[in-house]
């Protein structure tokens, strides 16, 4: 077999997206932390469905075309840093064969090499130990051996095979791996789809439809009543003052409300707080200075209106200003409580979304779209979300600008500390973020050992700005284990958002007892009602 026909080009990206498909859970699995957010497979497997999608469209019967078309599919639907790592690959692998009508063995090194280049570029300081690794052993594979082959068939079953062994050596490169005891997720990943892009080049053509895109969960605020709202007014303001005892004002301010976030920045505080008594916020914010940038909203009115106005509405894309602003806001969450605030806190557009669920490069772009902006600022507050960010950033041709938020207590901090009088937000936004710790408190989805912790599946597990610290039966202990090894002498204030399966009453029950720990720190507890995390916890 000396040559790949459109045909059997075609079949590979079929078979690719099957064969993923068909593993992506076993892909998830290899997640280091045993957490139930494990998403590398899903990623992937959303990615390179993109990719077939756009690719299975083209027309032409160019093999060229066909492996740049399915690459633009790539980008666009790119999700979480696995996703776009493949985009990227697939990316150079289509540069590489852009002029060829036919695949050859000359095409497929090409291919390769250029697929570990262009991947390697985008990503700012590449790990050696994932997919990254797999790519370039194979990359040198087919630059120092592949000449040895006449038959495509031949090369790609040996270019697989060194494919896995760089696989099997990952745990050697990456500690974290070889003590979970798991390969890189993301580098199996690209085996899988190399795998059933192999098969397809065999003949083995494998049925598959490509579904259309899974509609995104219905956030839609008429799904609150209006008697859920307990205090009715969002109210917010500045003080300018040189009062500077925060932890008393929080005190002070909580008893007047919920959903309080209050932050101090030289000789300015900015507060936030739902509240039924308005006038009585302010009034006391009046005795220590004066205000601006007053707003008070009647959160039910405002509810009443948009269930009446469109019953059957939903988060779907914000409608285009007609006037350009200065500076717009798109962020990441998932979880009405947290989207309700971020909405409060005067975020443009939410992309429903974060962990489980990470957001493709076209969902941004969507939102981008819809902005009417001189600039554009995108919290991811996900790690696994920052890449796809921007690389939206990148193929926009407007003014966007990411703030690598990790988290949804960065991402409030962000939009507390932002000022549009800044000379340059995009760096006080991203200095800003370090003012607060994230925690987070969740399950274990297997047993392992971490970091010399054992951990049992179905224990509960915490993380503190991304490490395990604790994992246990007893959720209480897990939760105050996480914010003990937080807590210093500047924190000032405690915030939990509750999970879609913490109780009210199990929520007050821990806000009560931390308060007992902890009676010079203002607990808050909000609920966030996102999933996978009974708990996100900021420390502040």
């Amino acid at each position: 077999m000396n040559k790949i026909t459109a045909k059997m080009l075609r079949a590979c990206l079929k078979n690719s997206v099957a064969n993923l498909e068909a593993n992506k859970e076993l892909v998830n699995s290899l997640n280091v932390f045993p957490v139930p957010d494990g998403d590398t497979g899903t990623n992937m497997f959303l990615t390179i469905q993109s990719a077939a999608k756009y690719g299975l469209q083209e027309s032409s019967d160019h093999c060229g075309k066909i492996a740049m078309a399915a690459s633009k599919g790539a980008l666009m639907g790119a999700r979480g840093n696995s996703g776009v790592i493949l985009s990227q690959i697939l990316r150079g692998f289509a540069q590489g064969v852009e002029n060829d009508e036919v695949l050859n063995t000359a095409s497929i090194i090409r291919g390769v090499e250029n697929a570990a280049l262009v991947s390697y570029k985008a990503v700012m300081k590449p790990t050696e130990g994932t997919i990254l690794t797999v790519i370039r052993k194979m990359a040198e594979f087919a630059k120092d051996k592949g000449g040895q082959y006449d038959s495509c068939e031949a090369l790609m079953q040996a270019l697989l095979t060194e494919g896995q062994k760089a696989l099997d050596d990952t745990p050697n490169l990456l500690p974290v791996l070889k003590e979970a005891g798991v390969v890189d997720a993301g580098g199996k990943g690209l085996l899988v789809i190399a795998e059933g892009a192999y098969d397809g080049v065999l003949g083995k053509e494998m049925e598959y439809e490509i579904e259309p895109a899974i509609k995104k969960k219905d956030f839609a605020h008429h799904h609150i009543h209006e008697e859920e709202i307990e205090f009715g007014y969002c109210t917010e303001f500045m003080i300018h003052t040189e009062y500077d005892d925060i932890p008393k004002l929080k005190k002070k301010l909580v008893t007047f409300g919920d959903s309080l976030v209050c932050v101090q920045t030289d000789d300015v505080i900015k507060i936030h707080i739902h509240t039924n008594n308005p006038g009585d916020v302010i009034q006391l914010a009046l005795s220590l200075g004066y205000l601006t940038d007053i707003k008070v909203d009647n959160m039910r009115f405002q509810h009443h209106n948009l269930v009446v106005a469109t019953p059957n509405s939903n988060n779907g894309p914000t409608p285009i200003s007609e006037k350009q602003k200065k500076n717009a806001f798109i962020t990441v969450a998932a979880g009405q409580g947290i989207v309700d605030l971020f909405h409060d806190l005067q975020v443009d557009y939410v992309v429903i979304g974060g962990q489980t669920m990470n957001p493709s490069v076209e969902d941004f772009i969507e939102a981008i779209d819809s902005q009417m902006a001189e600039n554009i600022y995108i919290l991811p507050n996900n790690s696994n979300i920052i890449l796809t960010a921007e690389n939206a950033a990148k193929i926009s041709n407007k003014n966007v600008h990411v703030v690598p938020t990790r988290t949804i207590p960065q991402g409030i901090c962000a939009m507390l500390n932002f000022d549009e009088e800044e000379d340059n937000i995009l760096e006080h936004l991203t200095n800003s973020i370090t003012q607060v710790k994230s925690g987070a408190l969740t399950y274990a989805v297997r047993d392992t050992k971490i970091s010399d912790k054992e951990i049992k599946e179905g224990d509960y597990m915490s993380l503190l700005n991304g490490e395990i610290i604790d994992a246990n039966h007893d959720r209480f202990k897990v939760l105050k284990s996480c914010i003990e090894n937080a807590v210093d002498e500047d924190t000032s204030i405690i915030t939990l958002f509750a999970g879609e399966n913490i109780s009210d009453e199990i929520l007050e029950e821990d806000g009560q007892a931390l308060e007992e720990l902890y009676p010079e720190i203002v607990i808050e507890t909000i609920r966030g009602d996102q999933p996978v995390y009974y708990y996100l916890i900021s420390i502040e």
